[in-house]
């Protein structure tokens, strides 16, 4: 007669648990991302989630209003505000901006009209707008010198804007966390955790659709998006020890499916282990042609690899590979 240990069994009933509720997750986003249009998840009874508006948009709701993390592209702009309208009849108070990218930023004009502000300053006063936050950068990269046409409308710019180490508030009857991760996909990132809620919005520093777009002309490197991967795991608590509820940190990336600490352990193993690949490879000398040849990403191509669109495996290698080159020059 075959005996099981405790701990085999805890394991086995880990995976188990963990597959049927990856199962159930990951359909209902399935639904959402392959059906037409903006589509809406709840994943917390205050928290909800838009796809299909550009990058995703992290919608939290309370009594006091409605918390926006990212708001999508300027075409999905009218959709993605008839969404939020459909969660909650809440004024929009706040916006908060993960980077400057145009699906992250492109909506903020249209959905912070008709909100109300809840760190009123000169941009806002007297305006029927949501505040919209992010780090300084941001809006540095959203404006434009002296001279230039803007990216953006100057409705759609941050009205309010940080450079320390993190932005706090207490909001809807949660601490409200924005964490500076400056440096892994730009010099903009960040990301928003819902201390209550126990839901972090990553931005772009997650991505499960593929490699991490690493924009070093945007002031992104390899080595801040481990580091990030690295801070985002102090803040993802696992699903342990009460293994059988389904209790734990909810990741939302910038695109993609609902994350968690398990998902976010394997994401910052490969970009680690690609890393230190191609870093073994530079210390032989070999040029970029040769690093690429070498395939260092084979073992996770299948899974994050692409070969055409804005962001290709050879990208991802050439922007690790030019980093740290960089590094050790």
């Amino acid at each position: 007669m075959s005996l099981r240990t405790p701990v085999a069994s805890l394991v086995s009933l880990v995976l188990v648990l963990g597959a049927i509720d990856a199962f159930r997750v990951a359909g209902a986003q399935e639904r959402a991302a392959n059906a037409q249009g903006v589509e809406t998840i709840q994943i917390r009874p205050n928290m909800f989630v838009i796809f299909g508006a550009g990058a995703n948009i992290t919608v939290h709701t309370g009594p006091e209003g409605v918390v926006l993390v990212d708001s999508g592209s300027m075409a999905r702009a009218g959709e993605a505000r008839a969404a939020v309208r459909a969660i909650s009849a809440q004024p929009v108070r706040l916006i908060v901006n993960t980077s400057a990218d145009p699906d992250h930023v492109g909506g903020n004009e249209t959905l912070a009209r008709g909100g109300l502000s809840i760190v009123p300053n000169a941009f806002n006063a007297g305006t029927s707008q949501a505040a919209i936050v992010a780090h300084e950068n941001v809006l540095l990269r959203m404006s434009a010198p002296t001279g230039r046409a803007a990216a953006f409308p100057l409705g759609a710019w941050p009205t309010e804007t940080y450079t320390s180490r993190t932005k706090s508030m207490y909001f809807n009857d949660d601490g409200i966390q924005v964490i500076r991760e400056v440096g892994a996909h730009s010099d903009g990132d960040s990301v928003v955790f819902f201390r209550r809620t126990d839901v972090v919005a990553t931005g772009d520093i997650l991505d499960l659709r593929q490699f991490p777009v690493i924009d070093a002309a945007l002031g992104g490197s390899i080595q801040g998006e481990i580091d990030s991967l690295n801070r985002l795991l102090e803040l993802a608590i696992p699903a342990m020890p009460l293994i059988d509820k389904e209790d734990r940190t909810l990741l939302v990336p910038g695109h993609g499916r609902i994350s968690d600490h398990a998902d976010l352990v394997e994401y910052r193993d490969m970009v680690t282990i690609i890393r230190d690949t191609i870093q073994r490879l530079v210390d032989k000398g070999m040029t970029l042609q040769q690093v690429k040849a070498a395939d260092p990403a084979q073992g996770y191509r299948a899974r994050f690899g692409r070969d055409s669109g804005p962001w290709t495996t050879d990208m991802f290698v050439e922007a690790v590979f030019r980093g740290l080159r960089r590094s050790a020059s």
